[in-house]
């Protein structure tokens, strides 16, 4: 395969292409020279600013060996497209009504996001049919990407009293992708301790990554070995019970302040150091599904295994805190084809015997014999 070509006219990553590109501070050369270097944050690849890059196409009178630092940040802006000022004025001013009307941080954000997409794509906000055009453009968008932009942008016109019709597009639903378990385990394994503790809390309880990233000391029962989960979007509130191993992580996690994942001052952050550690993880273990393996994975794996565990939709209902039995039903889907592994079966005569069974993850079946004293216990097979 031969090596990848970056576009000369624009910041890109030589190694993969991506354009995800942050400044990684500065490399002096043996003339006294210094070089801006970058780092991709989709592969982590770190490079400098020139010689990686030649900026002649710009202006052939510059000479990249001698370019410095300098230089390089007074050329960058030229190397962006040019977004209205009013315009983006306009779109702080609307995400701070958000904020006021009481939005979720996360909505906030993935509006805004969309918002200034669509300003760098050439869209003009206060141009309806701009915004239609530059949606339908965009071939390389999934029919879901395009919804998200029409409502973001719809929340956009209602705000600023622009009239406009919204363009159908449906978002193609499909079941989610459902890991092994040994592949959740290599990731808590390779990610840092509070990456760690946050995925091994969503694998036991099943909860969203803002219900877990906003958990309190307070919400966690050491003695009755249990978490209790304050609620999103709408959802019930709900005790989930934390394995053996869960509650030793915890038991030894410093406590520094109220809030368990203090360190992190949003979601938004510990996400992004969650993908940038899981896009390493997935190289060096050369498994490319562990990129596909997101925090709200967990919450689908969760569901799946308890509803193969116990055939029980209103458990699993009661697990999730649906509110509504149809997000619950997805989950029966997932497990339609899959081949039954089996049970492993095993005798007790004695109470000493039923208790070593039940410790090591045996449930009891039926009893036989007189007096029913004989037990069979099975479990499921790996």
């Amino acid at each position: 395969m031969a090596p990848f070509q970056p576009d000369p006219t624009k910041l890109q990553c030589p190694h993969c292409g991506s354009d995800k590109i942050y400044r990684n501070g500065t490399h002096q050369l043996v003339d006294g020279t210094e070089r801006q270097r970058y780092i991709c944050r989709t592969c982590t690849y770190r490079f400098r600013f020139p010689p990686e890059y030649t900026l002649k196409s710009i202006d052939d009178t510059i000479d990249d060996t001698q370019i410095s630092a300098k230089q390089v940040k007074n050329l960058e802006p030229q190397l962006e497209k040019t977004i209205v000022v009013g315009e983006n004025t306009n779109i702080d001013a609307f995400l701070t009504w958000m904020k006021n009307q009481g939005y979720r941080e996360a909505t906030i954000y993935s509006r805004g996001k969309r918002l200034r997409r669509l300003q760098k794509l050439g869209a003009h906000l206060n141009d309806p049919e701009s915004v239609k055009a530059t949606i339908a453009n965009q071939v390389n968008w999934k029919e879901g990407m395009k919804e998200a932009a029409v409502f973001a942008y719809d929340l956009y016109a209602k705000r600023n009293n622009i009239t406009w019709e919204r363009p159908r597009y449906k978002a193609i639903r499909q079941l989610p992708f459902i890991p092994q378990e040994r592949e959740i385990d290599d990731l808590i394994a390779g990610v840092n301790r509070e990456i760690a503790l946050l995925l091994l809390i969503a694998k036991d309880t099943g909860a969203r990554a803002g219900e877990v990233f906003n958990l309190k000391w307070t919400d966690i029962d050491f003695v009755a070995h249990t978490i209790n989960i304050a609620p999103e979007k709408n959802s019930n509130p709900r005790m989930c019970r934390m394995s053996k191993r869960l509650q030793n992580v915890l038991e030894c996690y410093p406590k520094r302040q109220e809030n368990i994942f203090c360190q992190y001052k949003t979601l938004l952050n510990l996400r992004r150091t969650f993908e940038r550690q899981r896009t390493r993880l997935s190289i060096r273990l050369a498994n490319p599904r562990l990129n596909k393996i997101t925090i709200h994975t967990l919450r689908h794996w969760k569901a799946t295994t308890e509803y193969s565990k116990t055939k029980d939709i209103l458990y699993v209902m009661q697990v999730m805190g649906h509110k509504n039995i149809k997000n619950t039903l997805l989950y029966t889907q997932l497990i339609q084809g899959q081949q039954d592994t089996g049970y492993i079966c095993k005798i007790a005569q004695t109470p000493q015997e039923a208790v070593v069974l039940i410790e090591d993850g045996f449930e009891l079946h039926c009893s036989y014999g007189e007096n029913d004293s004989t037990k069979l216990f099975r479990k499921k097979k790996l």
